[in-house]
């Protein structure tokens, strides 16, 4: 990468701060609001072409995205709903693969049945990050938000299988069905079990490693321990992550230390973040060049009718595979509607935003085949990914609030609140409980155990008051107080370092201890 390259990398990320603030005061997911921008940026005059490897784009991008989409998914409540999340993640893949290569088979002159199938499994996955953003900030309820997610963490790995498949049929000429099936059964099994042991060599690491630092370089490491070798071998990298995302997160409560969680999700939500900013901005930039290339090749109205037909064909087979398996009477509804809701399963339809993994797997597109000669249709299959994108990202994204209110649906609007409340009454409890166990002990004296009775009765207090409507206000002047002083406190600290009677460090280590106890007060 030359100079000039690694200038504008820097100066991406600078745009991206008032892009992604700008989408966060308009309540728009930030990706939208990057692909837009990185659109506008392509028209600036003199920018330096950048031209990722695309041996390199999944490698660097991808397992970071699947293992933190894995890591942070709600997994208990995605295994009250199998079924629903089985037919989206796998059933809805294999439909919308197959009916998008058999469409543009038949659209584009000249396109081969492998290179086909390669641009019906690069659009196939849905993108968690879009879409469940809005519907956590719209109170949905949280069995819809955990099919959605559970739905895009499996959809990748199925996908990108199907993808290296077509991808070898692709440039070697030979398509072998058994050989895919086969395929699909080996790297699917190998993945999962390498995904178990990277996850279990990981949780043993931060059993005997307690050292922050080192905490955080197993974290960092997981991810491309699981995806490389899974490369490596032939089978899938991407449902490695997620094994051993999953795997590990079962854990993590357990081995990693307090101080190391706290810094781990904050590095990893920004290394999620720019990871996406890059890789969105990226494409918006090369789009410009890859569409001048595919409209020297093929005429405008060719390339309006490809585009159509393949947005056409990637939203209604999503709705209609919706719609239609919410009533199927052996998978059913969700966990909680059994029998089925046709406002949940509109939400879930509307929510089939594509982006970064649809983005990452369209730019690792090999340059050549097997014979040396150009990979047939790469520019035009990049180019299509982004229309689908744009329309289901943007379309999609911007008018999903617009349906989610116009069906006025709120019955999850409590349901983290109180389970929240739920759980801080339960830790309040046990801390009673073993501060009795304490001064029975002889481990701590009468007035020490007074004050920690004082200060968790009060915590369980308020959290059993927040539950009745006439004592709500007067647990947020509880809650309210509390701030105030740790706010006190805070600038009480600023001061004390700004007339040099602190320093530096003395500064950040007692500004930690303040900024946990206002996230306590924020549950």
């Amino acid at each position: 990468m030359t100079e000039s390259q690694v200038e504008l990398l820097i100066g991406l990320l600078v745009v991206t701060i008032p892009l992604v603030a700008l989408a966060r005061r308009a309540h728009v997911s930030y990706p939208i609001v990057l692909v837009l921008g990185g659109l506008l940026l392509g028209f600036v005059p003199g920018l330096p072409a950048v031209r990722l490897d695309p041996n390199l784009v999944l490698l660097i991008f991808l397992p970071p995205l699947l293992y933190w989409e894995a890591v942070t998914a709600p997994t208990d409540v995605m295994l009250a709903n199998p079924g629903q999340i089985a037919m989206l993640a796998v059933g809805l893949v294999f439909a919308t693969t197959v009916a998008v290569a058999i469409v543009m088979h038949a659209v584009v002159p000249g396109l081969p049945w492998a290179v086909a199938f390669v641009l019906g499994a690069i659009v196939a996955p849905t993108d968690e990050l879009a879409s469940a953003p809005v519907l956590e900030r719209l109170k949905m309820p949280r069995h819809l938000i955990a099919i959605v997610e559970g739905e895009s963490l499996v959809n990748d790995a199925l996908s990108l299988v199907l993808y290296a498949a077509a991808i070898t049929a692709a440039v070697t000429g030979v398509i072998r069905f058994w050989h895919i099936v086969l395929f699909l059964v080996v790297a699917a099994i190998g993945a999962f079990v390498l995904g178990l042991v990277v996850g279990r060599v990981a949780v043993e690491g931060w059993r005997r490693v307690t050292d922050t630092q080192l905490q955080g370089v197993i974290s960092l490491l997981v991810p491309f321990l699981a995806y490389a070798p899974a490369q490596r071998f032939g089978i899938s990298g991407v449902l490695s992550v997620v094994t051993a995302g999953v795997y590990v997160n079962r854990f993590t409560p357990e081995v990693l230390t307090a101080s190391s969680r706290l810094q781990l999700i904050g590095f990893w939500e920004t290394f999620v973040f720019v990871a996406n900013a890059l890789l969105f901005l990226l494409v918006g930039l090369q789009l410009h060049a890859i569409a001048a290339v595919v409209l020297r090749e093929n005429s405008w109205q060719s390339i309006l009718w490809y585009t159509i037909a393949v947005n056409v064909v990637v939203i209604v087979v999503r709705f209609a595979w919706v719609m239609g398996t919410e009533y199927l009477p052996w998978i059913g509804g969700s966990s909680e509607h059994p029998d089925g809701d046709w406002k949940h399963a509109l939400i879930a339809s509307w929510s089939g935003l594509r982006g970064a993994v649809s983005l990452a797997a369209a730019l690792a597109l090999p340059l050549s085949t097997a014979s040396g000669a150009a990979f047939p249709h790469r520019e035009l299959i990049i180019f299509l990914t982004f229309t689908v994108i744009l329309v289901t990202l943007v379309g999609g994204g911007l008018s999903l609030p617009v349906v989610i209110s116009a069906l006025h649906i709120s019955d999850g609007e409590d349901e983290e609140a109180e389970d929240v409340r739920r759980a801080m009454i339960g830790v309040a409890k046990a801390a009673l409980e073993k501060v009795d166990a304490l001064e029975r002990e002889g481990r701590i004296d009468a007035r020490h155990a007074a004050d920690l009775r004082r200060r968790y009765e009060h915590e369980k207090l308020v959290r059993q008051k927040a539950d009745q409507a006439a004592t709500a206000e007067e647990a947020q002047r509880h809650w309210q107080a509390e701030r105030e002083v740790i706010d006190a406190q805070r600038q009480a600290l600023i001061n004390l370092r700004a007339r040099g009677e602190i320093d530096n460090a003395v500064l950040r280590r007692v500004l930690n201890s303040l900024d946990l106890a206002e996230r306590r007060l924020r549950g």
